[in-house]
C-alpha cells in the first residue's frame, strides 16, 4: 500500500489549485480543547480585498498556528452570500506517506504562504470575473496543512527513522473557525461550501457540520475532485489507517454507521439529511492523481469506479449531479469558463445549480 510513487505528493498539490507549501517545523501537540468554547469573534478585513488572519484554535502539522484569508463581499454589493473554500494538498496517514514519500503539504500556513498562495486563487474567488458565479459572494479561504483530508481530529505518533508526530487537526481547524464566521456572517441567504482535490474531501466531510451552523440559509455543496469511489475503490488499508490514525469516525460515524466499509455511502446520508440542498461533484473521467493516490492501475479502471460511484449513489437523487469531462486532468475550478461538458461551461453549469434551474442535470456521463 505505500509502494506510492515519491512524484504523487507533488501531482497532487499541484492539482490542489492552491499548492502552497513551507518547511517542516518540529513535531507539535495540535489544538487540546478540539476548537470547542472558541473564540466568537468576528472575522475583520477590508471589503472586497484578501485579509489574513490568525485564528487562535487553528494549527498545522507541526505544532504551529494557523488562520484563514477572508475577502468580504462590499456592504450593498449581494443578497449576502457566503463561499467557504478549502485548500488542497494531498494526505498521509502512516511514518512513510507523512515523513518519507511527503504526500501532504506540511506547515507552516501563516500570512508569508498566505500571500505567496493568494496569486494563483481559483477562478471561483475572483470577484472581478462578471461570469463567475460565485462573485456576489463573501469568500472564507481555509488552508491545509494537516494531512487529512481536513477531517482529523488526533495528534498521532509515527515511526518515522524514531518517533515523529503529526497533528491531524483539520477538523478541529473548522470546529476552531466556525464560531468565528458565524460571528461575522450570521445569516447569510446562501452558502456554498466548497474545495479541490483534498479540499473538496473537506467539503464533503465537513459539509454536516457548517450545514448545522446555518439552519436558515440555502446552501450547496461543490466537491471539485475529491470523489470518495464505492467500497475497495479506496483501498481498504487506507480507510482502517484514517480511522485510526486521524479519528475519521468522529467525523463520519454519527452521519453513516456503514460507512467504514464503504465511504461513498456518506453521499446520500447527506442528502437525506438536507433534501433541499443542491451537491455537485466535478471530475475528470480517468483522474490521474486520485487514482495514484488510491493505487488504482489505469485510467479505465478508474472510470470504471467513477461510473459506478454516480450511478449507485448519486444519479438516484434528486439533488446530486455531476459535471464530469474526458481525460486525465485533476480539478476543473482552475478554469471554470473553459472547461466545457454537455454544450455547457462549467460555470454555467454552476450558475444552474445555484438557480436552481430544472434542467441542471449531470453531463459528460
Amino acid at each position: 500500500m505505500h509502494a506510492m510513487a515519491p512524484a504523487l505528493a507533488l501531482l497532487w498539490s499541484i492539482g490542489s489549485g492552491s499548492g502552497c507549501g513551507g518547511g517542516q517545523g518540529g513535531p507539535g501537540g495540535g489544538n487540546p480543547d478540539g476548537g470547542g468554547g472558541g473564540d466568537a469573534a468576528p472575522l475583520t478585513g477590508a471589503t472586497n480585498a484578501w485579509t489574513w488572519i490568525d485564528v487562535p484554535g487553528m494549527g498545522c502539522d507541526d505544532g504551529s498556528g494557523t488562520g484563514v484569508a477572508i475577502n468580504p463581499m462590499p456592504a450593498g454589493g449581494g443578497p449576502g452570500a457566503l463561499f467557504i473554500y478549502f485548500m488542497g494538498g494531498g494526505a498521509c496517514w502512516d511514518g512513510s506517506t507523512c515523513f518519507v514519500l511527503n504526500t501532504a503539504v506540511h506547515g507552516p500556513f501563516r500570512k508569508a504562504q498566505w500571500d505567496a498562495a493568494a496569486p494563483g486563487l481559483a477562478h471561483p474567488l475572483d470577484r472581478a470575473r462578471a461570469a463567475n458565479p460565485f462573485r456576489d459572494a463573501s469568500y472564507v479561504f481555509i488552508p491545509y496543512c494537516t494531512g487529512d483530508l481536513h477531517a482529523g481530529n488526533n495528534v498521532a505518533t509515527y515511526d518515522a527513522g524514531g518517533p515523529r508526530t503529526f497533528a491531524h487537526v483539520g477538523r478541529r481547524n473548522v470546529e476552531a473557525l466556525l464560531p468565528r464566521v458565524r460571528a461575522t456572517w450570521p445569516a447569510p441567504g446562501r452558502v456554498v461550501i466548497s474545495g479541490s482535490s483534498a479540499g473538496g474531501y473537506g467539503a464533503t466531510l465537513n459539509y454536516d457540520l457548517i450545514r448545522r451552523a446555518f439552519p436558515g440559509a440555502e446552501v450547496a455543496l461543490v466537491d471539485d475532485a475529491g470523489p470518495l469511489l464505492e467500497g475497495d475503490g479506496i483501498p481498504a488499508d487506507e480507510r482502517t489507517a484514517w480511522y485510526a490514525n486521524w479519528h475519521l469516525g468522529d467525523v463520519v460515524d454519527p452521519l453513516c454507521a456503514d460507512c467504514r466499509a464503504d465511504l461513498s455511502k456518506l453521499y446520500p446520508a447527506l442528502v437525506a439529511k438536507y433534501p433541499q440542498d443542491r451537491m455537485a461533484l466535478l471530475t475528470s473521467l480517468q483522474d490521474s492523481v486520485i487514482r495514484a493516490y488510491f493505487l488504482i492501475p489505469t485510467g479505465a479502471d478508474f472510470e470504471l469506479r467513477l461510473r459506478a460511484l454516480v450511478s449507485d449513489r448519486l444519479a438516484p437523487t434528486e439533488t446530486f449531479r455531476t459535471f464530469a469531462v474526458p481525460g486525465e486532468s485533476h480539478t476543473l475550478l482552475g478554469a471554470p469558463d473553459t472547461t466545457t461538458s454537455g454544450g455547457l461551461t462549467l460555470e454555467a453549469w454552476l450558475g444552474q445549480m445555484l438557480t436552481g434551474a430544472p434542467s441542471w442535470a449531470t453531463v459528460g456521463l
